[in-house]
């Protein structure tokens, strides 16, 4: 079975190649126990080899493992995970097509039943400081309540029981977003209502693929 550092490392690859990063741009973390797992500084997401990826202590904060400087967003990924100690994942995403729309003023709202399926509660944080504890503490805050945080100016943040949770959540946003700017390109978008998200979220077939998706 693959360790947790060789499962972060796979993922960050599979980030890359869905062009969901560019550059050394976002950050992951997993959790495995009370060490959390992260990418390191000024490392591209395809370039990192378990080795190079960082220990922190989820309590204290400090690096208990690897050599590099684990990215700078470190702060905000240790307070999802000490108040929402079922999530294991963490994904922050510079998207380009989910940055756009998230920062343009318009809300990033569901137009199908994928929105809805994967990404759990969403929300939006208006724009805060890259890096600063001011951002760590409005995110530990928010992710109290909401699993796929969409962040002005900023990016898509997502937390999983797992890895793939996670990751799924960051791909169907992008797709969202990519389908809004469509939408609004031609015609007007037709977004779903109270009552058809709730419909949605009765179906049995919801409930068993948000099951497997937590199952991993």
């Amino acid at each position: 079975m693959p360790s947790v550092q060789e499962d972060l490392v796979r993922y960050g690859v599979k980030i890359a190649k869905a062009r969901l990063v560019a550059g050394a741009g976002g950050n992951i973390s997993a959790r495995d126990g009370d060490t959390i797992w992260m990418k390191p500084s000024g490392f591209a997401m395809d370039e990192m080899a378990p080795g190079d990826l960082c220990g922190l202590d989820l309590a204290t904060g400090e690096q208990t493992a690897g050599t590099n400087r684990p990215t700078s967003e470190y702060n905000m990924h240790l307070g999802v995970y000490r108040v929402r100690p079922e999530v294991t994942a963490v994904f922050h995403t510079h998207s380009p097509w989910a940055s756009g729309v998230i920062s343009s003023g318009v809300e990033l709202k569901a137009m199908f039943a994928e929105f809805v399926n994967d990404l759990g509660r969403t929300g939006t944080v208006p724009y805060v400081t890259p890096t600063t504890q001011r951002l760590a503490d409005r995110m530990a805050e928010f992710v109290k309540d909401h699993d796929t945080v969409f962040m002005v100016n900023h990016g898509v943040l997502a937390v999983g029981r797992n890895m793939k949770e996670a990751f799924f959540r960051c791909c169907v946003v992008e797709d969202a977003a990519k389908s809004l700017v469509a939408a609004s390109a031609v015609g007007r978008p037709k977004f779903l209502t109270d009552d058809e998200v709730a419909e949605i979220n009765s179906l049995d077939a919801v409930k068993f693929r948000a099951r497997k998706m937590g199952e991993g």
